[in-house]
């Protein structure tokens, strides 16, 4: 059976949590199995601006390669935010069938009106970490980024770790930045292996010597 035949099942909860909760909480429905467009269902996705066959964001992406799903049931209160600097709260439960992760259901709450409100009700919404003064969150979500921007963004970002320009990088340098771009899942994404050869200044036969040299590595 096809992942996506056994998310089925939940795409009407989509509609009804949706209905429930109100036009200021949005709620999406992941398929794992295709990175690329895991949207399969959207309800209230005025908020954000997203849509069916949209691609997985950047924390969806972490907790598939860092196997979250392992060690709790979901994820909540959150942040998640726009380009445009739009804030949300957000929580992600995870759909899993014998420890296999299936799917994400996620709800993106919007507060705006919430912020508008006097102080009694601000005392209030003291209880979601995103907007207590005393507490944070471990986790912070980019809504609305492309499958490519996710993995730009990480490849910069793990290139910034390095003291030196690519072109005087050593090839164990080359070969630990690979390591951790294929740790944090960036080759799982089409065009990630032309992205990282341009900003390395290699051509993408090398990247993938160096990725099968990782790879190589870790099963040992």
């Amino acid at each position: 059976m096809e992942t996506s035949h056994k998310l089925s099942k939940y795409i009407p909860l989509v509609d009804f949590i949706g209905t429930a909760c109100g036009s200021n909480f949005e709620v999406i429905l992941h398929d794992v199995s295709n990175p690329n467009a895991s949207v399969i269902a959207v309800k209230n996705g005025h908020l954000s601006g997203r849509k069916v066959g949209d691609s997985m964001t950047d924390l969806a992406l972490e907790i598939m390669n860092s196997r979250e799903h392992l060690k709790k049931d979901f994820i909540a209160s959150y942040e998640g935010h726009l380009k445009s600097g739009k804030t949300f709260v957000s929580s992600t439960y995870f759909i899993k069938e014998e420890q296999q992760l299936l799917g994400l259901l996620c709800i993106n709450y919007d507060p705006s009106l919430l912020k508008d409100l006097n102080r009694q009700v601000l005392a209030l919404m003291d209880s979601f970490h995103l907007l207590s003064q005393t507490n944070s969150s471990d986790y912070s979500e980019a809504l609305d980024s492309s499958i490519h921007d996710i993995s730009s963004n990480i490849i910069h970002h793990v290139l910034s770790r390095i003291p030196v320009t690519p072109d005087r990088m050593t090839a164990r340098e080359k070969l630990e930045i690979i390591g951790e771009l294929e740790k944090q899942g960036v080759f799982a994404t089409k065009g990630s292996v032309g992205q990282t050869a341009q900003v390395l200044h290699l051509s993408e036969p090398s990247i993938y010597r160096y990725l099968k040299k990782v790879r190589e590595e870790q099963n040992r």
